[in-house]
């Protein structure tokens, strides 16, 4: 007579399936991690994008300078006619790059647009952890347009 063999997994068993598991984890997750940097990062850039290109639109409109305020100190900015500031995202390291006489203050300061849709130029730098953004202003068209740079 042959005993019966029991049924369900030895412990070396369960433990390489764990180890697998573990490994997969170790290599999912920071992929995880980047890529919502990117994509909070992205979100960002085209809100401000958005932000920058709805100040011009109002310049226009209301046929007067209007500015778009940009506190790098505290993270927020400010479009035209907005009711409240707008934080950049979560965790980002923001540079303004402005004409000296759009600077407020230290840490503050403007693009400006004009009636004929122009604008003092400038842009707006986000990185968050190894991912970069800008988003640019033309000065001479008041054109508004996002560049990722190269991780590194």
């Amino acid at each position: 007579m042959t005993e019966a063999r029991a049924q369900g997994f030895t412990l070396i068993e369960l433990l390489v399936v764990i180890a697998i598991a573990a490994l997969m984890l170790t290599l999912v997750l920071p992929t995880g991690q980047h890529r919502r940097q990117h994509d909070a990062l992205s979100t960002g850039a085209h809100e401000i994008a958005s932000a920058l290109r709805l100040t011009r639109s109002r310049a226009i409109a209301a046929n007067q300078p209007t500015s778009f305020v940009v506190d790098v100190a505290t993270g927020f900015y400010r479009p035209a006619g907005a009711s409240a500031a707008v934080p950049m995202p979560a965790g980002s390291h923001v540079t303004l790059y402005t004409a000296e006489e759009e600077a407020l203050s230290d840490g503050v300061g403007t693009i400006r647009f004009y009636p004929d849709g122009s604008s003092s130029g400038g842009g707006i730098a986000i990185s968050l952890g190894r991912e970069r953004v800008q988003v640019l202003v033309d000065w001479l068209t008041g054109g508004v347009s996002i560049h990722d740079q190269p991780a590194g």
